[in-house]
């Protein structure tokens, strides 16, 4: 009777362990994930509310030594927008679509000047004072890389190989 009443305690203990670790990883990730998120909504209602942007199609985030997160979005002209906002700064970028690379430009434009590469994500955000577009790849061989490009004039400004 005793050693079956251990047994039953042993088992009980395991099982409440793996419960606590499973709510911690999940709180865990949980917090990491908000932190994004709420970027992501605060960015989406100062760009609708602060700029021409009416409706956002699209998220971005970079962090490239400053926290930046972006949105894409239509005016109510039917013209796409960017808005950049930066949140230690809490100061925000509008920037026209026209006065700008796009993302299918700069990636095609990445394509042909590294064609070893498969583009894995692009992001805009802000580095060194402008707004970038930045294309994270994996080489054929396995390694990772990132390409900053320049929003306004489709320039590489950065290029990091073999991470």
């Amino acid at each position: 009777m005793y050693l079956r009443n251990r047994i039953w305690k042993y088992v009980f203990a395991v099982v409440a362990a793996i419960v606590v670790l499973i709510i911690a990883f999940y709180t865990v990730l949980g917090l990491a994930a908000h932190g994004q998120a709420a970027g992501k909504v605060q960015a989406a209602n100062r760009a609708v509310k602060y700029t021409a942007i009416k409706k956002v199609t699209a998220y971005y985030h970079l962090n490239r030594g400053v926290n930046s997160y972006a949105v894409k979005g239509q005016t109510a002209k039917g013209k796409t927008a960017y808005y950049i906002y930066l949140t230690k700064q809490k100061k925000g970028h509008y920037l026209l679509a026209k006065k700008g690379y796009s993302a299918s430009q700069v990636t095609k434009k990445f394509s042909k000047q590294h064609s070893d590469t498969k583009a894995n994500g692009l992001n805009l955000g802000w580095y060194n004072n402008e707004a970038v577009w930045e294309i994270a790849y994996r080489k054929y061989n396995g390694k990772y890389g990132y390409a900053i490009y320049s929003f306004r004039t489709g320039k590489e400004l950065s290029f990091i190989d073999n991470v």
